[in-house]
């Protein structure tokens, strides 16, 4: 025997041992059992079709249904309008009627009322224009030409705004003088704080165009609460990544914010922050402001021109020390304005710093930007210390803007650049 007929023979053998199913059920049961079936199907198959259908047009139906009720609304309301104005009109020729004289003073009022009411919109849209006109997207700085650092006799009227440029993790702080036109314009009525100016301002200053890092504005938001400030950052901030991102911030904070005295970084939601390598900060940290006992270095940026800044944010006890230090550049990035072979003293006479040259001082034989760069890094250092300073043994009497038989001015700021709007 095959293999094919062995299991054949084996197929047969079970289906034989298989139980018989029968069904005992009539034709009529089993006709109606399946129409029920086909019943319930086409019923749920409808009600699908339905609330689909409704579905698809409820909103149109309530369209419709809104329109025809704001129709019906307009044209009640028109109707009283209409007959109120029809009363007001027939009340208006009962009285004219009875007074003339009267209504002709109540038209020479309204003649004053509305020519008054001209002038004050006429005045009101000159003024948006001008507003417009003078309203800023962009701005431009463009340096101060004979002194580097700012001034009083620089502002014209204006006001000052401390901004910082970055690069390389360096903060170069810079001393932007706002026009008085433009500060009517954005501050109508008021005096800004320096965090109100940064919102202003600092998200359309072109640092790049400068040749520095697109910087500004920080992450997250600000808010004053007295003489503190506080930062509300979110939880990808960045700042304290590495000492690269953690020194330029912090240097950058203490250079614009110069009127608050303390700095608070908190999370988003108000609670304190965890600051990498440095643990939760729970307390405000303390902010130098303008007085922040620094000396000052030239520094030349990538983009090939030179800035008096601070040498690495580093701060001193006394004025005297840190005039020593001026001398000392002890890195790549800062040098020191003071050419190598001159030397000096320092002392205190009635509250004015002196510096004495050893030797007798010809500011004719150094670069004349290096030189106005030396004298304004001392009076940047004493402004550190909040106080003036004056240059003894020099042989000039006058160099550039410079009267030096007399204590030096006290600088606004370092780096000035004027504000003007694209």
């Amino acid at each position: 025997m095959s293999d094919w007929e062995k299991d054949e023979e084996a197929l047969d053998e079970l289906m034989n041992k298989m139980p018989k199913f029968t069904d005992h059920r009539s034709k009529e049961d089993v006709y109606n059992r399946v129409k029920m079936e086909l019943e319930s199907q086409n019923s749920e198959k409808n009600k699908r079709t339905t609330r689909t259908f409704l579905s698809k047009w409820k909103p149109f139906a309530v369209s419709i249904a809104s329109i025809l009720i704001l129709t019906l609304l307009a044209t009640s309301f028109y109707n009283d309008k209409e007959s109120s104005m029809s009363k007001d009109i027939s009340s208006s020729r009962i009285e004219q009627k009875s007074s003339k004289e009267e209504g002709m003073r109540s038209m020479d009022t309204a003649d004053e009322a509305s020519i008054t009411s001209n002038a004050a919109e006429t005045e009101s849209s000159n003024s948006m224009l001008r507003m417009s006109s003078l309203d800023i997207s962009s701005i431009e700085l463009v340096p101060l030409n004979n002194t580097i650092s700012v001034y009083e006799d620089n502002l014209h009227g204006g006001t000052i705004f401390h901004f910082s440029l970055i690069e390389n993790a360096l903060s170069v702080p810079v001393t932007i003088i706002i026009p008085k036109e433009q500060m009517i314009i954005d501050f109508p009525n008021m005096t800004p704080n320096s965090l109100q100016l940064y919102e202003r301002y600092a998200n359309i200053i072109d640092e790049e165009a400068l040749g520095f890092n697109d910087y500004h504005p920080y992450k997250g938001n600000f808010r004053a609460v007295g003489k503190r400030l506080n930062h509300y950052l979110p939880a990808n901030h960045g700042y304290d990544i590495a000492p690269g991102t953690s020194a330029p911030y912090w240097s950058s904070v203490n250079e614009i914010f110069t009127d608050f005295d303390s700095l608070m970084r908190l999370n988003e939601d108000g609670t304190p922050i965890e600051w990498d390598q440095a643990g939760i900060l729970d307390k405000p940290s303390v902010l130098s402001g303008a007085q922040a006992h620094q000396s000052y270095f030239k520094y030349v940026a990538f983009n090939g021109k030179s800035y008096l800044s601070p040498n690495f944010t580093k701060s001193f006890d006394t004025l005297s020390e840190a005039f020593v230090d001026m001398k000392n550049s002890k890195n790549d990035m800062y040098t020191s304005v003071i050419p190598d072979k001159v030397t000096y003293s320092y002392r205190v006479d009635h509250d004015t710093a002196i510096i004495k040259f050893d030797d007798p001082l010809d500011l004719s034989v150094m670069d004349s930007s290096d030189a106005n760069r030396m004298i304004e890094a001392f009076s940047l250092t004493a402004a550190s210390f909040g106080t003036e300073v004056k240059l003894e043994n020099v042989v000039q009497k006058q160099w550039n803007e410079f009267d030096l038989t007399k204590p030096l001015p006290v600088p606004l700021g370092p780096n000035g650049f004027i504000m003007e709007a694209k």
